[in-house]
């Protein structure tokens, strides 16, 4: 009996060897300017992602698809490493809601200091660490420091999910040698994950298909930036616009406590796109609108304390506005000044002088602020969300 348990456990142990080999082969044919060093920590990091429980590696690599390339152009046009952006999934997992020990947050874990070291604003409500293009532009200048002061990118890797001080400790206490895994167990235990996670990810991103793995399909939310100026929550916009609340608060989640607050200043938040139309209907009546019904037990959001309660799906009726009003039209592929004055019935000037615009350049996806008499704000507002053809159609009847 001694004799089979020894024999199964030989066969084991070479099974695992065999594993190990092909793993540090493969390993060894990335291209990476960031050493892909191979060892126990790895292999188990690799392990973790290889297991693909609840499909969270699937769903990763899915998320990874949407958003890496825009980082990695970001980090390639500032002369970076490539390979940093693998550092995103290591550490948040695309978790924005995610906060460290430490208090890092969204896709970085950037923390409250450093974030707010380059330029990145956080207060009671707004947290910008949650945008991950406003993070990634932090987190460069971050890089490039750290890089010039420890000249290591593994140390820098350690340096940016933990600190500067605990690498340089540890480097002191591994008596001096900078070699990375010298060091690396006098790390804090908190920190040791950084490097092999980092390792992990970028051959999980290059070998999945050889564990069986496919990348989920996410699609990318066609989202449209709209203006708030008032006090309003995310969950009150979720039931005005019928959004699913979830995806409205991860789609916002710079808005940490998902409250708009009441301030002298005007707030950008992103819905849906087929939702615009909807938005700029209920105009002001949407920072009074109050549904009675609860999802999942959670309690709704106080609207404000003379707002009367509204029965579903009632909405409440935008109160009678006297003087212009002010809605957005989105420039589309083909548009041009001439073009959108005819379509809102203005002057080619007029709309120069709301926007601020010198000459007649306008670009894709610019959205302009066009202002009409209240009495015709629904017969124009509904302009931009019309397709092309509706467009041409209306210019033509003109």
């Amino acid at each position: 009996m001694r004799l089979v348990i020894v024999g199964v456990y030989m066969v084991w142990s070479m099974s695992v060897a065999a594993q190990s080999g092909v793993t540090a082969t493969r390993l060894a044919k990335i291209n990476s300017n960031i050493a892909l060093s191979y060892n126990g920590y790895v292999q188990q990091a690799i392990t973790d992602l290889v297991e693909n429980k609840d499909n969270k590696t699937a769903e990763l690599l899915g998320k990874s698809a949407l958003y890496l390339p825009e980082i990695e152009d970001s980090l390639e046009a500032h002369k970076l490493p490539q390979e940093l952006q693998y550092l995103v999934p290591a550490i948040s997992q695309y978790d924005n809601w995610k906060v460290s020990d430490d208090g890092g947050s969204g896709y970085w874990q950037l923390r409250y200091v450093m974030a707010k070291r380059y330029g990145l604003k956080i207060s009671s409500y707004i947290d910008e660490r949650r945008d991950y293009r406003k993070a990634t532009s932090a987190a460069i200048p971050y890089f490039k420091q750290l890089y010039e002061e420890l000249g290591d990118w593994h140390a820098v890797i350690a340096a940016f999910v933990g600190d500067k001080v605990e690498v340089t400790k540890a480097i002191r206490m591994a008596g001096g040698k900078t070699d990375y895994w010298e060091y690396h167990r006098f790390l804090p235990v908190k920190y040791q994950f950084a490097v092999p996670s980092f390792i992990a990810e970028m051959y999980i991103h290059s070998y999945y298909e050889a564990h069986g793995i496919m990348p989920e399909n996410i699609e990318s939310p066609k989202l449209e930036s709209v203006e708030i100026d008032q006090w309003v929550t995310i969950y009150q916009l979720s039931k005005a616009l019928d959004v699913d609340f979830q995806n409205l608060k991860d789609y916002n989640a710079i808005y940490k406590k998902q409250v708009i607050p009441n301030t002298d200043k005007v707030y950008v938040i992103q819905i849906p796109f087929e939702s615009v139309g909807r938005f700029y209907e209920l105009g002001d009546s949407i920072y009074t609108y109050q549904s009675h019904a609860v999802a999942d037990g959670k309690v709704e959001p106080k609207i404000v304390n003379d707002t009367p309660t509204v029965e579903e799906p009632a909405v409440v009726s935008p109160p009678a506005q006297t003087g212009p009003r002010l809605m957005y039209y989105t420039v589309r592929k083909g548009d041009y000044l001439g073009r959108i004055a005819d379509l809102y019935d203005v002057r080619i000037s007029d709309v120069r002088k709301w926007n601020k615009i010198k000459g007649d350049q306008i670009n894709v996806n610019q959205r302009l602020k066009i202002y009409k008499p209240a009495s015709q704000y629904n017969q124009y507002n509904k302009i931009n969300s019309m397709s092309t053809y509706q467009k041409n159609q209306l210019i033509k009847k003109d």
